[in-house]
């Protein structure tokens, strides 16, 4: 292994430290370890000391193998840090504050790949590593495979041929990825959160309702493939009133998601896009966050509305937020939206929802199998 290889140290092995950054920091120049708290995962890993990722192209896969440096369980990374020429999160926003104490004293950049730009500021304050930047990967990566493919390798994973935005202050890293201006990427991620993060968890909920087991499935139903692609236009028209997006650049992007949705090669599966409700649902995030900003702009969130309500009764018990189900069970409408959501009962999407519970709710249940 050449010299001029630099050394990675990737927190997460799931879909996008597994399945897509590879792709960004290819083998042939990069050296990748693994930090996985997923000890059956990490056991496999370290046994196989290799895996295989496969990219979809067009009709067809791509395959790339990739050696692994080391795999290290949390807590045992401390000494490699000391030797890696940049970092890569991939845990899930929740998680992030874990691994802020090994990150203290560290100057290397940081590629913060948490779906949340919070997560990345969050980490940059709390480690006092101020190289920490935020990076968006716009690609659908699943965390599993087809049958064909876990049968060549089973640690085999899904991945788009998408691209990888990161803040243009950690340029210094290289690979295969667009380095761009914060501004810019202020507008990537308003795209993203709003026609793929949005829609996308949409499709996942009402996949959830028709027994599906992959996106690609649900999007083959006629009552989910409505409503995912009514909530698209939806946003659509609110970016147009609201943001800064060039329209084509909307119209564009919109349309390219609801394809990648129906990528019947991909296996994204359902419970990875809706898992952790709560989170979705959060004020500023893709669901709530999506219906406000739709009243503010005027657009009425009627699909986006029906994704909200699918999201309250997701009734998967090993979520994380399983209890969000137990909840909405418990509670009138009315107290539901206003103490486990925090809608102010005055509000216009307090009022939007409420008005509209007995429809959405008899909508969820034409959906089921």
């Amino acid at each position: 292994m050449s010299a001029t290889h630099k050394n990675i140290l990737i927190y997460g092995a799931g879909a996008i430290g597994r399945g897509y950054i590879p792709w960004v920091f290819s083998p042939d120049r990069f050296v990748l370890s693994y930090v996985e708290r997923d000890e059956k995962l990490r056991t496999e890993m370290f046994r196989a000391g290799k895996f295989k990722t496969f990219k979809t192209a067009g009709d067809h896969y791509e395959e790339l193998e990739v050696h692994i440096g080391k795999c290290f369980a949390p807590g045992e990374e401390k000494d490699f840090l000391k030797t890696a020429d940049a970092v890569v999160t991939a845990v899930g926003p929740r998680n992030i504050l874990a691994i802020a104490d090994a990150l203290r004293g560290t100057k290397m950049p940081v590629i913060c790949c948490e779906n949340d730009p919070a997560a990345a500021e969050t980490l940059r304050q709390v480690s006092g590593n101020n190289n920490v930047v935020f990076a968006i990967p716009d690609v659908i990566t699943s965390n599993t495979a087809s049958e064909q493919i876990r049968a060549k390798d089973s640690l085999g994973i899904i991945t788009e041929d998408g691209k990888c935005f990161i803040d243009d202050r950690a340029r210094e890293v290289g690979g295969e990825c667009s380095y761009i201006p914060e501004e810019e990427l202020k507008k990537q991620w308003t795209a993203k959160l709003y026609l793929h993060n949005t829609p996308h968890c949409i499709a996942a909920y009402l996949g959830y309702f028709v027994g599906a087991q992959y996106i690609h499935e649900a999007m083959q139903h006629p009552g989910v493939r409505e409503v995912v692609v009514g909530a698209m236009r939806e946003m659509q028209k609110v970016l147009e009133a609201v943001s800064t997006l060039d329209k084509e650049f909307i119209a564009w992007y919109a349309d390219k998601e609801i394809a990648r949705f129906s990528n019947t090669l991909l296996f994204d599966p359902i419970n990875r896009v809706a898992r952790e409700p709560f989170r979705k649902l959060a004020p500023s995030e893709r669901l709530i966050g999506a219906a406000q900003l739709a009243l503010s702009a005027g657009v009425f969130p009627v699909y986006i509305g029906k994704g909200i309500m699918a999201a309250f009764f997701y009734d998967n018990a090993n979520d994380p937020d399983a209890n969000i189900h137990h909840l909405v069970s418990a509670l009138s409408p009315r107290d539901f939206l206003h103490i486990v959501m925090g809608l102010d009962s005055h509000s216009a999407l307090h009022r939007t929802l409420l008005k509209s519970w007995d429809e959405n709710q008899s909508f969820l249940s034409t959906l089921r199998p």
